[in-house]
């Protein structure tokens, strides 16, 4: 219960919140073709992720065909070519992240399938904010941890060990099942941003 209260509520909390604002998307923008896509997608998959800290590859692909198919759809070949352009581009934004083991792949699907929905050029703002919102999620998903007091006072009484000591090795952190938070909120916030902000630059 204490651990619900506390990582897992907040994790619940902003996948709720991702949730409620596609939801509500859906409805204001419901005679636009994209952000009716993107919002249904953000609903499946913000909800999942939220539950299960895992984003399914058939809401990825789904969308991925949509949005390629609403390009060609819009503009034939030429449109074919900037919506892969976008998914390439979500990957290519992403793929170090995940090769660091920041992110799980699911997240940079995502970004990509997202990417084929709206190409490049927009994609790119939505990176933006979504990374500035990632940030900041990041820092109060660990801010919730259970053991963050403990793990503070582990951490400085291994420095000063290390100090004293003068063994460099003991600074190496354990390796430990670090938990997440919804990543696809990040990505939902990041491009309903975009569309109340416009662009960044």
């Amino acid at each position: 219960m204490g651990h619900l209260a506390q990582n897992d509520f907040f994790r619940l909390f902003i996948g709720f919140s991702s949730v409620c604002l596609a939801f509500f998307s859906l409805l204001y923008f419901f005679s636009e073709p994209v952000i009716f896509i993107a919002s249904i997608y953000f609903i499946a998959t913000c909800s999942w992720d939220s539950v299960r800290a895992k984003i399914p590859n058939f809401l990825n692909a789904s969308l991925a065909i949509a949005g390629l198919a609403l390009f060609f759809y819009n503009d034939g070949w030429a449109g074919l070519v900037t919506g892969t352009g976008g998914l390439i581009l979500g990957l290519c934004l992403l793929i170090i992240p995940w090769l660091m083991g920041g992110m799980g792949a699911g997240d940079v699907k995502a970004l990509a399938a997202l990417g084929a929905l709206l190409g490049p050029s927009q994609l790119i703002h939505v990176f933006i904010y979504m990374g500035l919102i990632g940030g900041v999620m990041a820092v109060l998903h660990y801010a919730f941890e259970r053991n963050l007091v403990a793990k503070t006072s582990g951490w400085f009484h291994t420095l000063m060990a290390s100090a004293l000591t003068k063994d460099p090795r003991l600074l190496v952190p354990e390796t430990t099942e670090v938990s997440r938070f919804p990543y696809a909120a990040a990505i939902a916030f990041g491009y309903y941003s975009y569309l109340a902000f416009g662009k960044v630059f």
